[in-house]
C-alpha cells in the first residue's frame, strides 16, 4: 500500500466527480468498481457534487473546498487474491476514520482500470454542521503512518512512496530509482516497456568509465562505437538523450559537465537523428557498427525456429572447441547490440512521430488563438468606428485624418495632437453655444475621452494578431519539418509496423546466440568487464525464461494437452 496526494487539488467537485465516476466523454463508468458515500443521500456524481458545493458554499474563508487524496495497493498483493472489494470497502473506512473525516461530506471510487488497484477519496473540507475547514497541515505524516498501520493489519505490501520522499527531501539514497508515474503512463501510450534508472552509486562509477568516451569522441559514430564496446547505448527519450545498458537507463546530463544534447550535436555538427537515419541502412545489410572480421554463420533466415537451432548446432559442432566458444561469445554480444541498436532506432522512430504529432497540435492551438485574437480585433475595430461615429459628423474621414497624423508625426505625437485639438479630425456632431450643449454635443464630449484608450486597445489588438500570424508561419515550417524527418526515417526503417516486425527478427535472433553461449565461454571471452556482466545477467534471465517454459510444457503434458 502507499498514498498520494496530488500537488493540484481539485477547484470543482462536480468536474472531479464526474471524472472519477467515467461519465466524462473518452472515459467509462466500467472503470469504476464500486462507490461509497459518506454524510451523503446519493451516490450519483451530479447530485452528490451539487450538494458538497452547497455546503462548501457555507464557508467565506476556505478557498480550495475539495480535498483528493489516493490508496494504491500492490499488484503483487492483488495477484496473490487479497485486495478483494470487501477489504478495500473496509481499509476505506479505517482511513476515513483516522484520517478524522467520519463527519465530512465524501465520495470513495475504487477504480480498477490501472494494473495498481488504487482508490480516490473526494472529501469536502468543510464540516457539514460547524462550517469549519478540516486542517489539511501535515496529511502526509498522518496517511504515512495510517498506511502503514493498515497494511501491517491486513499483511499487505509496503510500497514506496517516491513522491512523499522527494517533499522530505529524502530521496537521496542509493538505490535503483524507481520509474515514475508519469513515465510509466508514457511507456504505455508508446506501446513499450519501462525501465528503473541506474543507482546513484552505479551512475558515478559509470561517468568515471565513460569520461574519455563521451569527452574524447568526434562523431557520433565514434561515440557510439566506443560506448558499445562496453555495452551501452543512447536512446532518444523525449527531447534529449539517455544511456542505457538495455535494462536501466540514465539521463545523458547525468554523464558530467559538457555532457549535453545540444552541445554534444554541435560538437559533431549532425544531429543525433540524422545519424539514426544514415545507420539504419547499414544495419539493413548486417553491419553492426562494430566492423571486424570474424566467422561467418550460415544464413537461416526464413527457417522455423527449430530449423534454425539444428543449422546452428551443426555448425557449431563442426568447430574446434576453443574458436566455437569465442565465436558464440561474439555472436552473442554482436546479437544483443544489434537488438539494442534496432530499439535505439524505434525510440529515434517514435521521437520523429511524436515530434509530427505535437508541431500539428501545435499549429492547430495557434489557428484557434488567431481566430481569437481576430475575434478581439473585430470587435475593438467596431467599438473605434462606433467612438468615431459618436463624436464627429463624418467617422470614416476622421479614422482617415488620424491615421495620416500617426504617419506623420508618430503614435505619441498624433494622440497628443488629437487631444489637444479635436477639430483636427473634422466637424464635431452637436452644437455648442458658450458653455451650453445641446444633448448630442454632450455626449461626443463624454465619448471623445475615451476614444485615445479604444484606439490604444484596437493597435494592441492588431499587434497580437500580427505576432500569432507570424508565429503560425514558423509553426508551419517546423511542422513541414518535422514531416520531412519523419517521412526519410519511414522510407528507410518502414511502417512503424514493419518496424516491429525487424525487431522482432533481432530478439529471436538474440535468443538463437545465447542459446550457443556457455559462462565458461563468457568468462574466458576479452570482452570489458562491463560489458562481460551485462550478457552473463541476459544469458542468465534466458536461461530462466526457458526453464519457466519448459515447466509450463511440462504441466501441460500433465493435463493431457500441448500449448
Amino acid at each position: 500500500m502507499r498514498f498520494k496526494v496530488p500537488k493540484q487539488q481539485p477547484e470543482s467537485f462536480r468536474a472531479s466527480a464526474l471524472y472519477l465516476s467515467g461519465e466524462i466523454k473518452g472515459l467509462s463508468p466500467d472503470r469504476v468498481e464500486f462507490v461509497e458515500v459518506r454524510n451523503l443521500f446519493t451516490d450519483n456524481a451530479r447530485a452528490a457534487s451539487a450538494v458538497m458545493d452547497a455546503t462548501a458554499s457555507k464557508s467565506v474563508r476556505c478557498k480550495q473546498p475539495a480535498y483528493h487524496f489516493i490508496v494504491t495497493f500492490d499488484p503483487k498483493d492483488e495477484a496473490a487474491g487479497k485486495i478483494t472489494p470487501e477489504l478495500k470497502r473496509k481499509i476505506a473506512g479505517q482511513v476515513i476514520e483516522r484520517m478524522g473525516l467520519s463527519e465530512h461530506q465524501l465520495m470513495v471510487y475504487s477504480h480498477k482500470d490501472t494494473d495498481h488497484p488504487h482508490m480516490h477519496f473526494l472529501v469536502n473540507r468543510i464540516h457539514p454542521q460547524k462550517h469549519i475547514a478540516y486542517d489539511r497541515h501535515q496529511d502526509g505524516r498522518r496517511l504515512t503512518g495510517i498506511v502503514k498501520e493498515l497494511a501491517q493489519e491486513h499483511e499487505l505490501n509496503i510500497l514506496r512512496n517516491r513522491e512523499y520522499e522527494r517533499q522530505l527531501g529524502r530521496d537521496r539514497d542509493t538505490s535503483p530509482s524507481l520509474t515514475t508515474d508519469a513515465e510509466y503512463w508514457q511507456a504505455r501510450r508508446e506501446g513499450r516497456n519501462t525501465r528503473e534508472r541506474f543507482a546513484e552509486d552505479e551512475v558515478s562509477h559509470i561517468r568515471s568509465v565513460l569520461y574519455n568516451d563521451f569527452h574524447g569522441a568526434r562523431s557520433w559514430q565514434q561515440l557510439t562505437e566506443s560506448l558499445a564496446a562496453r555495452g551501452y547505448t543512447l536512446e532518444r527519450k523525449g527531447q534529449g538523450l539517455v544511456l542505457t545498458d538495455g535494462e536501466r537507463e540514465a539521463k545523458l546530463s547525468d554523464m558530467g559537465k559538457g555532457v549535453r544534447f545540444n552541445t554534444l550535436q554541435d560538437r559533431f555538427g549532425q544531429t543525433f537523428d540524422d545519424y539514426i537515419a544514415a545507420r539504419i541502412e547499414r544495419l539493413e545489410v548486417g553491419m553492426t557498427g562494430r566492423e571486424h572480421d570474424r566467422e561467418r554463420t550460415p544464413d537461416t533466415t526464413g527457417l522455423d525456429p527449430k530449423d534454425q537451432r539444428t543449422v546452428d548446432l551443426m555448425h557449431d559442432s563442426d568447430l574446434p572447441p576453443q574458436i566455437r566458444d569465442e565465436a558464440a561469445v561474439r555472436a552473442a554480444d554482436e546479437a544483443d547490440m544489434e537488438f539494442r541498436y534496432w530499439n535505439q532506432i524505434e525510440a529515434t522512430y517514435r521521437g520523429r512521430q511524436g515530434a509530427v504529432r505535437y508541431a500539428e497540435h501545435r499549429e492547430r492551438a495557434m489557428a484557434k488563438q488567431e481566430a481569437r485574437d481576430q475575434s478581439w480585433l473585430d470587435r475593438r475595430d467596431r467599438s473605434f468606428m462606433e467612438g468615431l461615429a459618436t463624436v464627429y459628423k463624418d467617422a470614416a474621414k476622421a479614422r482617415a485624418k488620424w491615421d495620416e497624423l500617426e504617419k506623420t508625426l508618430g503614435i505619441g505625437e498624433a494622440e497628443e495632437a488629437v487631444q489637444k485639438d479635436p477639430f483636427l479630425l473634422g466637424a464635431v456632431r452637436g452644437i455648442r453655444t458658450g458653455n451650453v450643449r445641446t444633448p448630442e454635443r454632450e455626449k461626443a464630449r463624454r465619448t471623445f475621452r475615451y476614444l485615445v484608450e479604444r484606439r490604444q486597445k484596437l493597435r494592441d489588438s492588431k499587434r497580437r494578431v500580427e505576432l500569432i500570424r507570424s508565429e503560425i508561419e514558423i509553426a508551419q515550417r517546423r511542422t513541414r519539418q518535422a514531416v520531412r524527418d519523419f517521412e526519410m526515417i519511414q522510407k528507410i526503417a518502414g511502417t512503424s509496423k514493419e518496424l516491429q516486425a525487424k525487431l522482432m527478427a533481432r530478439i529471436k535472433a538474440r535468443a538463437r546466440a545465447l542459446d550457443r553461449l556457455t559462462q565458461k565461454a563468457l568468462k574466458r571471452s576479452s570482452l570489458a568487464e562491463d560489458r562481460r556482466e551485462q550478457l552473463n545477467k541476459a544469458y542468465k534471465q534466458h536461461r530462466e525464461r526457458q526453464r519457466e517454459l519448459e515447466r509450463a510444457r511440462e504441466r501441460d503434458r500433465g493435463l493431457g494437452f500441448e500449448l
